[in-house]
């Protein structure tokens, strides 16, 4: 009896031991669209890899790691997190596709402290696409990383959306853990962070979106130094013909500083290290949208003959810009728009 008693309980506690069912990437869970999810790390293992996106502390691993492979049902920004949904340090990792022998090279985004101790990332999602959500702990090697049960969030991401009426611009804010993080989501949006041409652009960035709902709020701009000190560059190719720093700015403080960003308090600029200072909100500059005026083809004030000229070019066509009524097809519904509109736009 004395010899058999101890083996009885390290079977027990070895049966007690389980991995989660998702503990593996292969094994990942299947979850769709926005919601909360539960899960438990508690006896996970680590199968995943080491990127250098998740250096956090001087730790670039997420130990003791379980999988979900998400499928969005609509295409957007998107919000994944673990804040309030867990009480234990998290970090949390997003891979492009659900293939675990890719994740090495597809990583999209990492966190480790962004809501405290939990975790936070954003990401521009497609719709139908399957994306690898790694959630796991902080640690310094798996035996004292961190671990326990929590609920995974996907909220939908965008803070607020703007659009300027002379152009048609629009600007999607959201947040974002670091300069690079925020100009990578605004790529996946298919932009750029914003970028300032002139005074008057400047002033309704800041009263419109850097003051939205009336918050002050800091921006990062997509001017930066990164290639060569000193000489700034918009991450959109557009030339440098305008600025707006501080007085004393740019200075470059501490030899890291190649980033800007806009204050909301006085539209001015300042250069930041890529961290910033955790204040500043990501914003996507994006192509132009419809018009007010969405029968003016041409842009230039008037629905008349030019406009008339540009949807008979398109007719039959799935030509988006001469598709007024948006039926995938345009035809006579379209025209009769255009003759309706027809005259000065309203302003």
């Amino acid at each position: 009896m004395h010899t058999t008693a101890p083996i009885a309980l390290a079977l027990a506690a070895s049966a007690m031991a389980v991995p989660p069912a998702n503990d593996a990437c292969v094994s990942a869970e299947p979850i769709t669209g926005l919601g909360s999810f539960a899960f438990s790390s508690v006896e996970a293992t680590t199968d995943g890899p080491i990127n250098p996106e998740c250096n956090f502390f001087g730790q670039s691993q997420v130990w003791k790691d379980v999988w979900f492979c998400w499928t969005p049902s609509a295409t957007g920004l998107v919000t994944i997190a673990t804040c309030g949904g867990a009480t234990w340090d998290t970090k949390l990792a997003v891979y492009a596709g659900c293939d675990c022998g890719g994740t090495g090279t597809s990583i999209l985004a990492c966190s480790d402290d962004t809501c405290s101790a939990q975790s936070r990332v954003t990401i521009a999602a497609t719709a139908g696409q399957q994306y690898l959500v790694r959630v796991g702990g902080y640690g310094s090697s798996e035996t004292g990383a961190a671990s326990g049960n929590g609920t995974l969030t996907i909220a939908d991401g965008a803070l607020f959306e703007v659009t300027r009426p002379e152009t048609g611009k629009r600007y999607v804010a959201y947040t974002a853990s670091t300069w690079a993080a925020a100009e990578a989501t605004a790529v996946l949006l298919g932009g750029h962070l914003v970028t300032i041409d002139d005074a008057e652009e400047n002033e309704w960035v800041r009263a419109n979106v850097a003051n939205f709902g009336g918050v002050d709020r800091r921006l990062w701009l997509g001017f930066n130094d990164v290639q060569v000190e000193g000489q700034f560059a918009w991450t959109d190719g557009t030339p440098a013909t305008y600025t707006n720093w501080n007085p004393g700015e740019p200075n470059n403080s501490g030899g890291v500083e190649d980033f800007t960003e806009l204050l909301g308090s006085n539209g001015q600029w300042n250069d930041q290290d890529a961290d910033g200072n955790g204040q500043q909100l990501g914003v996507a500059e994006l192509g132009d949208a419809a018009p007010a005026c969405a029968p003016d083809l041409d842009r230039d004030g008037f629905v008349g003959g030019s406009d008339l000229g540009i949807l008979l070019t398109a007719w039959g066509s799935v030509d988006a810009a001469s598709d007024l009524d948006g039926d995938g097809f345009v035809g006579g519904a379209d025209l009769g728009i255009m003759l309706v509109a027809w005259g000065q736009c309203p302003q």
